[in-house]
């Protein structure tokens, strides 16, 4: 049997098996955590890794992180087992990452813009302002885009890095100002981060930009301390609730067309782990980021039917002009960085070749019926 036609069989039977669990509520778990039969004592070593996040546990990523090891402990009879705790469980949500290069931890889970400082380009691997969609940011991951994350994490201890969640859209932002032109932005006191807090500080732009964490968002649109906030998408946006102190909800999300929730390990813990359970723990990884997508699909269109049926709450569409507008400023700062830092660049432009190919596959396969 081809070393190809035996991968394809090993993801079938992941997928088959993340379907079942995907039928799961998020407070479910397998049969065995439900008092159904216990699991055979598992044979050979058993690992039990310990994972941080900085994810709340009603959110999607988290929710399908506790999937994740419930199918991964299934698949390798309880030898492989993950502990993932949410934020602030075990440490605070920028900790994570320290303590999974130090051997604090054996792994965690997170966007990497959040360490924008200590390493420049990863917004191109998490979340990069009027960049890939979902499926572009994948295709491109497995066709290149792995080789260059390996290289940027390389002065770090860690021994794999790969996507866990890999999320559909973010709301543009909740607001209580309408802003359908570049004027409407100006003086605009808005939270966000990363490079997108850089486009709004743009003197084309002016926004007052600030960062607050998710759980003080709420309060500081209901008491004025914010006009405008990004956060989410918009299922995890209707959670928080957003909509009883803003009157507009602004899409698309162009500043986070997808938000990759990065799984990344400790060198020692990955290569302490035997090929057989290394293999089942990226499989089971590839078959979640399918199945979580396909969830947040589910959830967001929900959440728009919520969203236009509320009184008081305007969904506004971002003006063609101004999604415009704002790309230019934002090629404009790639630019920037793609001089300051090379490395950057040449990641920058070899997602710039691969959308150029993809939007030529577009140009002759998308439907224009309906």
């Amino acid at each position: 049997m081809s070393r190809i036609v035996r991968t394809l069989l090993l993801l079938c039977g992941v997928a088959a098996l993340g379907l079942a669990f995907a039928s799961c509520t998020p407070e479910q778990g397998p049969a065995d955590s439900q008092g159904g039969a216990s699991a055979a004592p598992p044979e050979g070593e058993v690992f039990e890794w310990v994972q941080a996040t900085p994810w709340a546990d009603p959110v999607l990523p988290q929710q399908w992180l506790y999937k994740r090891n419930d199918m991964l402990k299934e698949i390798t009879n309880g030898r492989l087992v993950i502990k993932t705790h949410p934020g602030g469980a075990i440490m605070g949500a920028k900790e994570c990452f320290d303590a999974t290069n130090n051997g604090t931890i054996d792994l965690f889970n997170g966007t990497l813009h959040t360490w924008m400082g200590k390493m420049p380009s990863s917004p191109l691997f998490s979340a990069r302002p009027m960049g890939f969609t979902a499926d572009q940011w994948l295709a491109w991951f497995e066709n290149g885009g792995s080789q260059f994350l390996t290289t940027m994490l390389s002065g770090f201890n860690f021994g794999y890095a790969g996507p866990a969640v890999v999320s559909t859209p973010e709301d543009l932002c909740w607001s209580n100002k309408k802003m359908t032109t570049l004027e409407d932005w100006k003086g605009v006191k808005f939270r966000t981060k990363g490079l997108w807090a850089d486009v709004l500080q743009d003197p084309r732009v002016g926004a007052a930009v600030t960062t607050l964490s998710g759980s003080e968002l709420y309060s500081a649109l209901e008491r004025g301390i914010l006009d405008a906030t990004e956060y989410s998408t918009a299922d995890v946006d209707r959670s928080l609730a957003f909509y009883e102190v803003c009157d507009y909800v602004m899409v698309p999300g162009i500043h986070q067309p997808s938000t990759v929730h990065m799984d990344v390990v400790n060198k020692d813990s990955w290569e302490a782990l035997p090929a057989d359970l290394q293999a089942a723990y990226r499989y089971c990884n590839a078959a979640v980021c399918s199945l979580a997508l396909s969830d947040y699909v589910i959830k967001d269109a929900e959440a728009f039917v919520f969203f236009e049926e509320l009184e008081g709450l305007e969904i506004v569409v971002v003006p063609e002009k101004l999604q415009n507008q704002f790309l230019q400023i934002a090629n404009d700062l790639y630019e920037q960085k793609s001089s300051e830092y090379p490395f950057f660049g040449e990641v920058y432009q070899h997602q710039m070749d691969f959308i150029d190919q993809y939007n030529l596959f577009k140009s002759y396969q998308t439907p224009e019926f309906g």
